[in-house]
């Protein structure tokens, strides 16, 4: 259908008070000064659309005092917050007003702690004591060229970072998930893995691909065609992810260089990216955050809820034709001339812990487990830059996709190696417990 009849048939169906989404309905009560609109469900990057559409159709009939009712919303993600920072904009746009009347504790809870309770409700509830975290910059080094990658501003780590790693791969497909853990990220906290934002409902239902950086936690939910929904740290409120199985550490990597390709004509792989950055240390191990221009990524996406998984059926399947029924596989390079913000770990060394979470990054014998978040088109400076202030930019617009990178070498029809155009990079040494740094 396409999408101005699907809006149309959306409408219609609001207007009629029998629009309802999976995990969001809005029904509709008249009152002398406003009319208000009794959300239930979710307001997150999946089902907050609805909320904003429903609003723009309500301003556009000539309703422009609007109140919002939240008491039977559980969740509010850093999504629904943007949705609800537009239709407040839309309504004033118009000379009137679009607020939250009445909220669930989740919800004031949510809007407490960003400070944003003041702005969006009536009436406005107390700010928050502010609260700013300061990052600074490290001192530029001298450029250098290795192989097909041509680094800018190369500086070295000189410590490294402490991690660890949660569940196996052995217990996450399970309808259980026992090694399910919940973490609190600070602005200097990075994760990849299988994840979710918190919330009070079975792990192994939500469970999906999770990437966190700088105070921002972004999951994509076990379906096909999934948005990607995030938790950005704002005010007081932290992000919060429920781990089934995935990597933590804690600390922004101090080895830093901008990078961009030496041969015009010849894209950077990011296994070489990689292999590049261990020949700048002696670590085994190595903490990687990148952010750059793609020029092709290539990855799966899991597509079920864990909680389907059997013994017999499951994502980790050695048949191709199991496998095909969970994970998306990129059947050619995508996301080319996009901005990605790549995260994860690689190590020389297979021995456990990591034997089970990491994967053949090329041809090498290097060894790793990244996750890309994939934005609009977004310059990026020539040379090193500070981690935070990069993320920060970068991440200012909605994700379109998040994947777990994984090559394809199959001759012929192989997808072939997620490639950079040019970008910048931080890396340090990393422990895990029980690994070589």
């Amino acid at each position: 259908m396409p999408r101005e009849d699907a809006a149309a048939a959306c409408a219609a169906r609001y207007r009629a008070g029998t629009l309802r989404a999976m995990d969001i309905s809005i029904a509709r009560r008249e009152t002398p000064d406003a009319l208000v609109l009794v959300v239930s469900g979710r307001l997150d990057a999946e089902h907050a659309g609805e909320l904003a559409r429903t609003v723009d159709e309500e301003l556009r009939r000539g309703h422009h005092a609007i109140a919002l009712d939240l008491t039977a919303c559980g969740f509010l993600s850093s999504a629904g917050i943007r949705v609800l920072f537009e239709i407040h904009r839309s309504a004033q746009g118009v000379g009137g007003q679009c607020l939250i009347r009445a909220a669930s504790e989740p919800i004031r809870k949510v809007l407490d702690l960003t400070r944003l309770a003041p702005l969006l409700m009536e009436p406005a509830a107390a700010a928050a004591m502010p609260q700013h975290v300061v990052h600074t910059a490290q001192p530029v080094a001298a450029d250098l060229r290795s192989g097909g990658v041509q680094f800018l501003g190369l500086e070295r780590p000189t410590a490294a970072v402490r991690g660890r790693l949660i569940g196996t791969a052995h217990d996450a497909p399970t309808a259980r998930m026992p090694c399910a853990e919940r973490r609190s990220l600070s602005q200097q906290s990075f994760a990849v893995g299988l994840a979710a934002l918190a919330e009070d409902s079975p792990l192994a239902e939500r469970a999906g691909e999770m990437l966190a950086a700088c105070g921002t936690a972004f999951h994509r939910r076990p379906q096909p065609f999934s948005v990607v929904d995030y938790v950005a740290t704002m005010g007081d409120l932290v992000p919060e992810i429920d781990i089934g199985h995935g990597l933590v550490w804690d600390g922004i990597p101090q080895g830093r260089a901008g990078f961009e390709m030496a041969d015009p004509d010849q894209p950077i792989a990011v296994d070489e990216l990689v292999a590049r950055l261990f020949e700048q240390t002696t670590a085994h191990t190595l903490a990687i955050v990148a952010a750059g221009e793609v020029h092709g990524l290539v990855g799966a996406e899991l597509i079920r809820p864990l909680a389907e998984a059997s013994a017999t059926d499951r994502p980790g399947s050695l048949r191709r034709e199991i496998a095909a029924r969970w994970l998306s596989f990129s059947r050619e390079q995508v996301h080319g001339r996009r901005t990605a913000l790549i995260v994860g770990l690689a190590t020389r060394d297979s021995a456990a812990p990591l034997a089970d979470f990491v994967r053949p990054l090329g041809s090498g014998t290097i060894q790793g487990h990244f996750h890309a978040v994939v934005f609009p088109p977004r310059p990026l400076k020539r040379g090193a830059g500070d981690l935070a202030a990069t993320a920060a930019d970068i991440t200012a617009s909605e994700p379109v996709a998040l994947m777990h990178l994984l090559p394809d070498p199959q001759p012929v029809l192989g997808s072939g190696r997620s490639q950079l155009v040019r970008g910048r990079c931080w890396f340090a040494p990393l422990t895990v417990e029980g690994a070589a740094p």
